[in-house]
């Protein structure tokens, strides 16, 4: 058995960074609740500065103060009174996706970082936020006040003052972060700095990131709340962090996520981080703080289910090790996951003594995968982050965003691999109704010259001199033509990512999403090694069949929600089988081989593409053929005391291996259909390398489960794959379609509008009751609202837009079901009544209950109400509590 290491976290508590003896109310500066922003704002940096010449703490009393940029600075301390609520101020907003009317002033101006496009803006630009601070060091923020983003506008609704989406890239490097417009969109944005702590205060709405510490040393977390629209705490190349007692609630984004971004301008892996005894949720932003708990809203904006992960991923630019989480409840939430996709790679993890409710995507998901943002010098020393579309071919083709000026100051990362890039230009639709792009068959890959030098008829590939800062041609490594397709995108990794050394064990998942296993996915040439999962019990909804994982159908219907705090209405498209945001291009196509002594089509579920550029997302493989497990290119793999089990019967299998080699699963119990095997061990005879799968020619090799050893008690098969990934253009080697379309002879045997909805993916639920207390003799009404999303299925659309990007992109929408549920009252108090003579999903049924002075006591009554689909009947129970 390996071992692994456990993270130890921050060296120090709290009061090693105590100011108390030195304390600066911000009123003595001229603050006030009646002042402007810009003049609050004013007087707090006044008051910091003030602070900074010899350490202090600087004091928010009660009080709401609308405030822009707080700027901290070293040996301050920033203490939230109770009762104070620093606001963020509106700002001009007049050419993004959400417009505002400022209140005279606006956020620092994000600054300029020359590594912009490396990653995200958001994590690339940290000046425009609420609170900042670079570069400083023992600083602490903390007190039971608020950090609050949000403000009620005229209308009475809820509005984000600090952004869920960020202001436009800068046209060159050297510039700041914007084109002329720019916004808050952070509360507390922290880079380059070390010993810090954040304690006790809560954060309402914090923007694209609540808070995102980017290249912190010493950080300690304690006992916060974070109830926020997207990103809740962004821990980012960061060492020796510990955070506990807290709660992050976060629908739409990640709850703690841990990444390894280059926005620090640094190549500093994230390290030693301990998380231990805190809560991650995906109820509506802005209900946790009220405690009501609500969940109108029904996925994200990326259209999966509630976020609120724990999460290493997706920006690994620099890689992780050692972390330790353990005792985290997650709760309406898409799990934990561990993502490694950027060339640097993730090890010693510790996953334990956890439980999960209501998860929305694979509970526990880890991939190794190769996007590849990873920095690498170009051969051109122009700034342009936008190049014009005639400037000479740099050393890629795809993300040019990644490629680095070859000049001062820049670092260098010279090129030291390459991938080809695929030309997807054909557009096909598998339903005759939607529609999605493939590698072209007739010309699938792109040249990039700038790789290639060619001399008198003959290639040779280039090299970095680092004494002229050029790539000039390296005649010890000459090409053959067939070779030069695979040089279109350099890379200044040497390797892919390489996922190794992880423990998972004692984690009870309930009511889990049925299209999501447990998902452990390497690459060819770089296996996920040495994976201990034990005691771990899964209870899936269960529903789905092998047919879903055939078809990968595109499912949608409209949903109408509210969000939190407001009455305005919205509208969602609701994925039922395969999310379209994420899974793309090959990944659409049906599942199937081309059997040519028979002449048809043959399903073959087993053959799960690779798709090692893309986002690591458990959704971008779609239906897989296993409800419980599926694990691919895994190098010992150890499962032990595993429970899978459905609440409605699933007809895939509960456990699927694809070149797993070495390991051992024991002491496995699943549920699993009449016919149904327990583990599926899968054989294929045309893998090539992560990358290079869709060039034609290039040689396969096979893939077989092998030295792992299986408990006698279990019921195995095994299959083989036949041919190569759908999409794959046909050569030499497979002469046969791959492309599963009309136009080649494919239909699905039932038509999209009347596929039925698989009902246990969005499940029936109740509106929020909070408890109640009556009088005796008085009368206690209430209203009980049940809705049902297979029902609910609106005529309205939504936009098809996210943030700032310009184009629509709208999935098609089929109609919901006939039937309403049924909803019942079960157990009430005597004398109580319940009116369902109109009940229709989403429309409210009236409770009423006089109590007499005999039903006085102390333990409360408990009504009881039940929504019932016939598939996974829902319950409601509100306490009544009845007083003299």
């Amino acid at each position: 058995m390996f071992q692994v290491t456990e993270a130890t976290g921050c060296p120090f508590d709290r009061s090693y960074l105590l100011k108390e003896e030195r304390r600066f109310d911000i009123r003595n500066f001229g603050a006030g609740v009646e002042h402007s922003p810009v003049v609050n704002t004013e007087a707090i940096n006044h008051a910091i500065q003030a602070a900074s010449a010899e350490g202090g703490t600087v004091v928010i009393p009660e009080g709401n103060f609308r405030v822009y940029t707080v700027r901290l600075l070293s040996g301050v301390n920033l203490y939230l009174s109770a009762g104070s609520v620093l606001s963020a101020a509106r700002t001009d907003i007049t050419r993004s996706y959400e417009l505002q009317a400022g209140e005279g002033g606006n956020y620092d101006e994000p600054e300029v970082n020359l590594y912009v496009g490396l990653q995200d803006h958001g994590h690339t630009y940290f000046a425009n936020s609420l609170i900042y601070g670079a570069d400083i060091r023992d600083v602490m923020i903390y007190g039971p006040g608020l950090l609050d983003g949000s403000s009620l506008n005229d209308k009475g609704e809820l509005e984000q003052i600090l952004m869920g989406g960020d202001p436009h890239e800068p046209v060159r490097r050297n510039g700041p972060g914007h084109q002329g417009e720019w916004f808050g969109n952070k509360a507390i944005a922290l880079v380059r700095c070390e010993n810090v702590a954040f304690c006790d205060f809560s954060i309402l709405a914090g923007g694209h990131f609540a808070i995102i510490t980017t290249c912190v040393k010493n950080m300690v977390v304690e006992r916060i709340l974070v109830d926020t629209n997207r990103d809740a705490f962004d821990v980012d190349c960061c060492e020796n962090v510990t955070i506990v007692h807290s709660t992050f609630n976060s629908l739409t984004d990640d709850a703690i996520v841990l990444k390894a971004s280059y926005g620090g301008g640094i190549f500093m892996p994230l390290r030693n981080v301990l998380i231990e005894d805190c809560i991650v949720s995906g109820y509506d932003m802005g209900s946790v703080y009220a405690k009501t708990y609500t969940q109108d809203k029904l996925i994200a904006t990326d259209r999966c289910g509630p976020t609120a992960r724990v999460k290493l991923g997706t920006e690994s630019t620099c890689g992780y090790d050692l972390v330790t989480v353990r005792r985290v409840q997650f709760r309406r939430s898409r799990g934990f996951a561990l993502e490694a996709v950027d060339g640097a790679d993730l090890s010693n993890i510790i996953f334990e003594d956890s439980t999960m409710e209501d998860v929305s995507s694979s509970p526990i998901f880890i991939k190794a995968g190769d996007r590849g943002r990873f920095p690498v010098t170009g051969n051109s020393t122009g700034e342009d982050f936008i190049p014009d579309r005639d400037a000479p071919p740099n050393v890629r083709l795809d993300q040019t965003h990644w490629v680095l000026p070859a000049k001062e100051p820049y670092q260098v990362y010279p090129a030291r691999r390459y991938l080809p890039s695929y030309n997807r230009t054909r557009k096909v639709s598998a339903d005759g109704a939607s529609s999605f792009y493939i590698v072209d068959a007739e010309q699938p890959l792109r040249l990039n010259p700038a790789n290639i030098h060619e001399e008198n008829g003959r290639f040779f590939a280039v090299r970095y001199d680092e004494l002229s800062k050029k790539y000039v041609p390296d005649y010890v490594k000459e090409l053959q033509e067939s070779e030069l397709p695979l040089y279109a995108n350099a890379n200044g990794s040497d390797h892919i990512a390489y996922v190794h050394d992880i423990i998972v064990r004692n984690i009870s998942v309930k009511n889990a999403d049925p299209r999501y296993p447990i998902e452990i996915m390497g690459l060819i040439g770089s296996r996920i090694k040495n994976v201990s999962i034990t005691n771990i019990k899964v209870e899936y909804r269960g529903g789905l069949s092998l047919e879903h994982a055939v078809e990968q159908r595109q499912l949608n219907t409209n949903w109408e929600y509210a969000q939190y705090g407001g009455n305005k209405r919205s509208v969602q498209s609701l994925p039922w089988l395969v999310n379209t945001f994420f899974l793309k291009n090959e990944g659409l196509l049906p599942r199937v081989e081309w059997d040519p002594e028979a002449g048809v089509w043959k399903d073959a579920p087993f053959n799960v593409p690779e798709l090692p550029e893309v986002y690591p997302e458990p959704s971008n493989w779609g239906i897989l053929p296993a409800y419980g497990l599926y694990a691919r290119h895994v190098e010992n793999l150890v499962l032990d005391e595993i429970e899978l089990r459905y609440l409605t019967e699933d007809t895939r299998y509960p456990i699927v291996l694809d070149d797993v080699v070495n390991g051992s699963l024991q002491n496995i119990r699943a549920d699993h259909a009449e016919g149904v095997e327990e583990i599926i061990l899968v054989k294929n005879r045309f893998k090539r390398p992560a990358g290079l799968e869709y060039v034609p020619d290039y040689p396969y090799q096979q893939t077989e489960v092998e030295h792992v050893t299986l408990d006698n008690r279990l019921s195995v098969k095994a299959v083989e794959v036949g041919a190569p990934a759908p999409g794959t253009p046909k050569d030499s080697l497979y002469p046969y379609e791959t492309v599963a379309i009309p136009e080649n002879g494919y239909n699905y045997p039932v038509a999209t509008p009347e596929l039925p909805l698989p009902q246990t993916v969005f499940r029936p639920f109740f509106a929020f009751v909070p408890e109640q207390s009556v009088r005796a003799g008085e009368l206690l009404s209430f209203t009980v609202v049940a809705r049902q999303p297979a029902y609910e299925a609106s005529a309205r659309e939504t936009d098809g837009k996210i943030y700032n990007e310009t184009a629509s992109d709208r999935d098609p929408a089929v109609q919901g079901i006939a039937e309403p549920m049924i909803l019942t009252a079960g157990k009430l108090p005597e004398g109580a009544s319940f009116d369902i003579s109109s009940f229709v999903p989403g429309k409210a049924c009236v409770f009423s209950w006089t109590p007499t002075v005999d039903d006085v006591r102390n333990e409360p009554y408990i009504a009881e109400f039940i929504a019932d689909d016939g598939i996974i009947p829902v319950k409601l129970e509100v306490s009544i509590k009845v007083t003299g």
